[in-house]
């Protein structure tokens, strides 16, 4: 049969302009290309200016983590200066980043994938659940964000494009009643998830840690009739759990550190097997993206941001992250293998990294993270400092590296006479949608993209159902 090429441009129901490009033959995907279509130049317009402007300027890469970018801007700023935070700084930091990937995931799923599963036709079900904007889950999904970011304004003072989070610290302190106001919110949002998204205690479901366990959790009605188990019966009958499959390299650089040097997941790079995360393995390649070519990759220190786009071999304003010289996918499917976790562990077991068991990472993370956010009010101390002042950056390099709502973030600045000589930024979805690099490996999503099937060329559903359980992020993309 002859190939044939469909291109899907924008893409629809997800952060910012993708293109995506598949070739089909024989009823399946055998080629893919994703391409990042809007340049926006954050790298470039740092330049020259003073290193605290970064942090006003990076928080604004994307709406929904903005208090991220500012935490690895700040964390690049005190490795440059030698600046440290109090106990205080790290408990409110995790608050902070935690609500903002609980946010994250949970607009995720009932903005971008639910709806597509709204879709099947003859599901009443899932259409009266998560057809938008009416559909009951849909709506009541988004009135019930209010009570979490009650908690962000309490510890941010506003959001998105807070400055709360600096390279001393935060700027924001709390005091006992607004601990207990956040304690009152929180509540209130875990009362909507355990009635709601799960049917059950958070307990309950912390308490599944394979795949038979979530058969048998599967078992009991008010469980099979939450969103959740709506999403895994769904996900069974209409192959989510065998599309969206790739090679799975693994890249976590450890999310939500304390002040002792431990963190509540662990950093790391899987290939199968587990090794430590060493960041000078770190690149970015250029060679089908619309920059300059260079011959080999380079590290961030040294990396460039020079526009190409008459390069007629090109196809996206990404760049290609590489570790060792390999793709590797970001995220909370990347961060709970490499921790450990035994559910998510199991279930890659059973069903590799497809696109059922990355949507399910993303939602058990969401139960751990709210699960902890509890602890971490409960350790903040008020009335002890959450900020230490620092000295100005004047000359020198840092990095940050921290998890993203989508995966590892990375900022690189080098500074000389008070003014910034470079600053690199690489993102989760950058590391997810990198196009082709020098060895025309291609990244995560379109290696996981090749062999999905598309009986209907008109209606190719598997591609919808694989782009969206990597949650991609154009705008961080192509910062």
């Amino acid at each position: 049969m002859p190939v044939k090429t469909i291109e899907f441009s924008p893409f629809t129901r997800l952060e910012g302009d993708l293109r995506v490009t598949v070739e089909i033959e024989d009823g399946h995907v055998t080629r893919s290309f994703a391409s990042g279509t809007l340049f926006r130049g954050f790298e470039s317009m740092l330049k020259g200016r003073d290193p605290l402007d970064a942090l006003v300027i990076t928080c604004r890469v994307c709406g929904q983590c903005g208090l991220t970018h500012s935490a690895a801007s700040a964390s690049a700023m005190r490795a440059l200066t030698g600046a440290s935070m109090p106990p205080n700084a790290f408990r409110a930091s995790n608050v902070m980043l935690a609500i903002e990937a609980i946010i994250s995931h949970l607009t995720h799923f009932y903005l971008s994938l639910a709806p597509e599963l709204s879709e099947i036709p003859g599901d009443s079900e899932a259409r009266q659940r998560f057809r938008p904007p009416a559909g009951r889950s849909f709506a009541r999904a988004l009135r019930e964000r209010e009570e979490l970011l009650g908690v962000l304004g309490l510890f941010a003072g506003k959001w998105p494009n807070s400055l709360a989070i600096q390279p001393g610290g935060t700027t924001r302190p709390v005091d006992a009643s607004e601990i207990r106001r956040s304690h009152g919110l929180l509540g209130e949002y875990v009362s909507f998830v355990e009635q709601q998204v799960i049917g059950c205690r958070l307990e309950e479901w912390l308490a599944v840690r394979s795949a038979a366990d979530l058969e048998a959790w599967m078992e009991v009605d008010s469980h099979r009739m939450s969103d959740v188990g709506v999403f895994v019966r769904l996900s069974r009958a209409h192959g989510l759990d065998g599309i969206g499959t790739w090679q799975a390299r693994f890249i976590s650089s450890g999310g939500w550190p304390d002040c002792e040097g431990g963190a509540l997941t662990a950093p790391g790079f899987y290939d199968g097997n587990p090794a430590e995360l060493d960041q000078a393995q770190i690149s970015e390649q250029t060679a089908w993206s619309w920059y300059e070519q260079k011959e080999a990759g380079l590290h961030p220190f040294d990396g460039e941001t020079i526009p190409a786009p008459e390069r007629a071999e090109a196809y996206s304003w990404a760049k290609a992250p590489r570790y060792a010289g390999q793709p590797a996918e970001a995220g909370p499917l990347a961060r709970l293998v490499i921790d450990g976790d035994r559910l998510v562990a199991d279930l890659m077991l059973k069903h590799g990294p497809s696109a059922f068991v990355r949507e399910m990472a993303r939602l058990h993370e969401t139960m751990r993270l709210l699960k902890r956010l509890g602890a971490w009010l409960d350790e903040v101390e008020p009335g002890e400092p959450f900020f230490t002042a620092s000295p100005r950056p004047m000359q020198g390099s840092g990095m940050g590296l921290v998890e993203a709502p989508r995966g590892i973030l990375g900022h690189w600045i080098r500074v000389a006479d008070g003014k910034i000589q470079n600053y690199q930024i690489i993102t989760p979805t950058g590391w997810n949608l990198s196009p082709r690099d020098s060895g025309n490996r291609s990244g995560p999503l379109e290696e996981a993209l090749v062999g999905a099937p598309i009986p209907d060329a008109e209606r190719p559903v598997a591609l919808s159902y694989i782009v969206k359980s990597f949650d991609p992020c154009l705008y961080c993309t192509v910062h």
